[in-house]
């Protein structure tokens, strides 16, 4: 009788293949990982490793609190109007009651604004803090008829005349006749 020869396993180089795999597959998902934590692949907001929680020192809370609020105050703009005032006609006064209300701190210009042609229909002077101007005239003579416009607050320091800003607001003028 003769003797055959033994079967090679083809299983062995599967296995090791399996690991070599597995091995790669791990080695990668390391490497994406770490290199995700450093921040340095465009995330913007990644947290800095060197910042310190906390105020800085030597820095008085009162103060810096009081200087926001004086950021704050400044920038934001107090305004009361009517949002549909109405004249009798074109040339007569309408019930406009722009108000600089008395925390405002700040003059104030009026500039109304016709939305469909950009075209300027009122300016008032400055309006000192805590005053009102109920009625006034267009500066310019509208047609009767509803328009849809947009009342711009101009905001200038009271000291120096320096402007800070502008808020708006839409309104719609009714001519009656």
């Amino acid at each position: 009788m003769s003797e055959k020869p033994p079967k090679k396993s083809k299983k062995k180089p599967l296995i090791i293949a399996a690991a070599c795999l597995l091995l790669l597959v791990i080695g990668g998902a390391a490497f994406w990982l770490t290199r995700a934590d450093d921040g340095k692949d465009g995330d913007p907001l990644a947290l800095d490793d060197n910042a310190t929680m906390g105020i800085l020192p030597g820095i008085d809370i009162a103060e810096r609190q009081a200087q926001l609020q004086e950021q704050l105050d400044e920038g934001m703009i107090a305004f009361s109007i009517n949002s549909s005032p109405v004249f009798a006609n074109g040339g007569a006064e309408g019930n406009l009651m722009l108000e600089n209300p008395a925390n405002n701190a700040k003059l104030l210009v009026v500039e109304i604004y016709i939305d469909a042609t950009q075209e300027l229909v009122y300016q008032s002077k400055a309006i000192p803090t805590g005053a009102y101007i109920e009625n006034a005239r267009l500066d310019k003579v509208l047609e009767p008829g509803e328009y849809q416009a947009t009342a711009y607050f101009k905001a200038y320091r009271e000291e120096d005349h320096s402007f800070i800003g502008q808020a708006g607001a839409a309104i719609k003028i009714t001519v009656l006749s």
